[in-house]
C-alpha cells in the first residue's frame, strides 16, 4: 500500500503553461439551450458574508458538482466529452437551524428537487440522494476576471 503525501506537490515543477478552457456555448446545446448533466457530488460548507450587502450574515450552502455531457458539435473545441461545472444552493434555515420548508423559501433547492422528481408530499429527500442522478441545466455566461465563466441558471428534468 502506498502512502499518499499531499506535501509532495509543493515541490512539483511544471514547464507547461496553464490555459483557460473555452466556455460551453448555447449553439451546441439541446434545442432548448440546455445541457444534460449528472450530479457527481454535493458538499456542504459554511459561508460568511464578505461584501457590504452581506456583512454580518452567514449560513450553509450546498456546492453541487455537475458533470456535463459536451455535445458532439463542441467536443473539438472542448477537447473532451465531459465537463465539470459547479452550482451552489444557499439554504434558507429556520431559527432552529433546520432547512426552512416555508412557502417561498429555498427556491434553488426546490428547483433541484423538482428537476429530480423528489419534491412531492411524502418524498424522503436528502442532498446525498441527488448524487448520480441526471438533470438538464441551462448555462449562462458571466464575466469573471477578464474571462467568461459558465453560470448554471436553471435546473430541469432530464427527460
Amino acid at each position: 500500500m502506498t502512502i499518499f503525501n499531499p506535501e509532495q506537490y509543493l515541490n512539483a515543477t511544471m514547464e507547461t503553461p496553464l490555459e483557460k478552457r473555452d466556455p460551453l456555448l448555447a449553439s451546441g446545446a439541446t434545442p432548448d439551450g440546455c445541457y444534460y448533466a449528472t450530479i457527481k457530488e454535493v458538499k456542504a460548507r459554511q459561508w460568511e458574508g464578505k461584501t457590504e450587502k452581506t456583512a454580518g450574515k452567514s449560513g450553509i450552502a450546498w456546492d453541487v458538482q455537475l458533470e456535463v455531457d459536451v455535445p458532439e458539435a463542441q467536443r473539438s473545441t472542448q477537447g473532451t466529452d465531459k465537463r465539470i461545472v459547479f452550482d451552489s444552493i444557499m439554504l434558507d434555515l429556520t431559527e432552529q437551524g433546520m432547512i426552512d420548508a416555508g412557502k417561498g423559501k429555498n427556491g434553488r433547492l426546490m428547483m433541484y428537487r423538482e428537476a429530480l422528481d423528489m419534491n412531492k408530499p411524502g418524498d424522503s429527500f436528502s442532498a446525498l440522494k441527488m448524487v448520480g442522478r441526471p438533470v438538464k441545466i441551462k448555462i449562462d455566461h458571466r464575466p469573471y476576471n477578464n474571462t467568461v465563466q459558465e453560470d448554471v441558471k436553471s435546473v430541469l428534468r432530464a427527460s
